[in-house]
C-alpha cells in the first residue's frame, strides 16, 4: 500500500483553511487502544510545545542524546522536503517500506475512528519507535498542546519553548490563553523545562505546573550564555563550566534553543550515566536543520526561513539587520490564520521590496489578499501566484530571503535544489 495516498485521504488540518479547535483526544485514545496502546510503552518521552523554537529545540535534544550513542526517536512537523522526515530513528527517515507497512496496519481502525492525517502519522511514529526499541522518544507538538495528538503520552519531561502570538483564531488572543493551551502538556507530578518567556506566559505556565504538582526549571535561571557572536557560517557563544559552543545554525535566537535543549539534557544526565557533557556538546555543535535561516546560496545570497509568526519573524529580522547588514528582497507567503500585518510591520524596515506569493497548500492566503495588507506599508511590492513565479521574478544582485510559511520554504527549497542552487 502507498502510505502517502492513504494518509492524504484523511482529514488534514494542515491543508484546511478554517476549522474548529475542538480535537477529540478521547476518540484518538480509542483508536490507539485497537492497535495496542503504543503510547503507553514508549521509552523516556520528551514532549515539546511552544510558539517559537520547538523544532530546533527538539533537534538539539535528539542530537545530544544520539551522540551519546543512545537510540533516538524524533517526531516533528511539518516536513520540508519529504513526509518521511517527520519520523526519524537516529536521525534517519523512516524507510518507505516501513511507512507503507505501518500505514497498512492502522488503515482499517483509522477509517473506523475517522482519525486525521496528523493523528495517523503520530500513531505510526509510536509504532515505529517501539519496533526500533528507542532509548529516548522526542516528540514535537503539532498545534497548541492540550488537545494535540502527541499529548496522549506520559512524558518524562515536558518542555515549553517561547510562547507568542500564533494561531490566535484557535488558541486565544492573549498570551495567558495561548500559554494555557501550550501548558496543557504538563501532566500530574511531571518534570517541566520552561524556556525564556514573557512575564504573563511564565506566570501562567508556572501556575499550571504547580496545580499539577510538577517540578519545573526555568532555563534563564540555570543557563546564562555569554559572548554571543553570529554570522552566515553559524553562531558561537560561551557557557560557564562548558566553554565555547560553535553551532551551525544562524542567529542569536538559536542560542536560546540550545540552552533549552541543554537544560533538558543536563537533567537527564543526572539519571543516565550514558549521557555526558562532551558528547552532548558534540551533538549540539553538529546539528543541522532545514529552513531555519538556511543559506542555500552565497552568490547571490539566498536564505530560506520558515518563520510564520511575529516571534520567529522578529528573529529573522534581527538576522537580516545584524548579519546581512543590508536590506533584503523578501519573497513572502503565509497561511490563513496568521498575523500577517504584524509580520509585515517587523519585516518592513529590513526589506527593499516584497515579492508576494502563495504556496500550493489550500491554506495559503492568496497573494492578492496579502497585497492589500502590504499596501498599507510604504514598501514596493510585486504580486505572484506561485513560489516558482516568485523565484523567477528575482534577478537582482541583492540578498534574497524567502519566508512566511514552512510551505513556502519547502517549495522554494525543492525548486532551488532543481536549479542546483543548493
Amino acid at each position: 500500500m502507498n502510505a502517502e495516498i492513504f494518509l492524504n485521504s484523511l482529514i488534514d488540518f494542515e491543508r484546511i483553511r478554517t476549522f474548529d479547535y475542538n480535537f477529540k483526544l478521547a476518540n484518538f485514545r480509542r483508536f490507539l487502544k485497537t492497535i495496542g496502546n503504543p503510547q503507553e510503552k514508549l521509552s523516556n518521552v520528551i514532549l515539546i510545545a511552544g510558539t517559537k523554537g520547538k523544532g530546533s529545540t527538539a533537534a538539539f535534544i535528539e542530537a545530544g542524546l544520539r551522540r551519546c550513542e543512545l537510540k533516538t526517536g524524533l517526531f516533528t512537523s511539518p516536513h520540508i522536503l519529504s513526509l518521511r522526515e517527520r519520523i526519524k530513528v537516529n536521525n534517519k527517515e523512516i524507510p518507505r517500506q516501513d511507512l507503507n507497512r505501518l500505514a497498512n496496519k492502522i488503515k482499517k481502525p483509522a477509517q473506523k475512528f475517522n482519525i486525521t492525517f496528523f493523528e495517523a502519522l503520530t500513531a505510526i511514529s509510536f509504532l515505529y519507535f517501539l519496533e526500533k526499541k528507542v532509548d529516548y522518544t522526542v516528540l514535537e507538538v503539532g498545534l497548541g498542546g492540550r488537545l494535540d495528538a502527541t499529548n496522549v503520552v506520559k512524558p518524562k519531561i515536558s518542555v515549553i519553548t517561547r510562547v507568542g502570538y500564533d494561531h490566535t483564531n484557535l488558541l486565544g488572543t492573549t498570551l495567558t490563553q495561548i500559554s494555557k493551551e501550550k501548558a496543557g502538556i504538563i501532566h500530574d507530578k511531571s518534570f517541566v523545562v520552561i524556556g525564556k518567556q514573557r512575564s504573563n506566559a511564565l506566570k501562567t505556565i508556572k501556575s499550571i505546573a504547580n496545580a499539577n504538582r510538577s517540578e519545573y526549571l526555568e532555563v534563564e535561571k540555570v543557563i546564562k550564555p555569554a559572548q554571543i557572536k553570529t554570522d552566515l557560517s553559524g553562531t558561537e557563544f560561551y557557557l560557564e563550566n562548558t566553554g565555547k559552543f560553535e553551532i551551525n545554525l544562524i542567529g542569536r535566537h538559536q542560542v536560546e534553543n540550545v540552552c533549552t535543549g541543554l537544560t533538558v539534557l543536563n537533567y537527564l544526565k543526572k539519571q543516565d550515566s550514558r549521557i555526558n557533557d562532551r558528547k552532548i556538546k558534540q551533538g549540539i555543535e553538529t546539528t543541522e536543520i532545514s529552513a531555519r535561516c538556511q543559506v542555500v546560496s552565497k552568490k547571490p545570497l539566498i536564505i530560506v526561513d520558515g518563520a510564520h509568526n511575529p516571534e520567529s519573524v522578529q528573529a529573522l529580522s534581527d538576522v537580516i539587520k545584524n548579519i546581512i547588514k543590508k536590506k533584503a528582497i523578501i519573497i513572502f507567503g503565509a497561511s490563513s490564520g496568521k498575523l500577517v500585518k504584524k509580520m509585515f510591520k517587523i519585516l518592513s524596515p529590513v526589506t527593499s521590496r516584497f515579492i508576494l506569493t502563495q504556496s500550493d497548500n489550500p491554506r495559503a492566503i492568496p497573494s492578492g489578499e496579502i497585497a492589500k495588507i502590504v499596501s498599507q506599508f510604504n514598501i514596493p511590492f510585486i504580486r505572484t501566484n506561485s513560489v516558482k513565479d516568485a523565484l523567477n521574478r528575482f534577478s537582482e544582485n541583492a540578498p534574497l530571503v524567502i519566508t512566511g510559511s514552512f510551505y513556502v520554504a519547502s517549495e522554494a527549497l525543492m525548486l532551488l535544489k532543481k536549479k542546483k542552487s543548493i
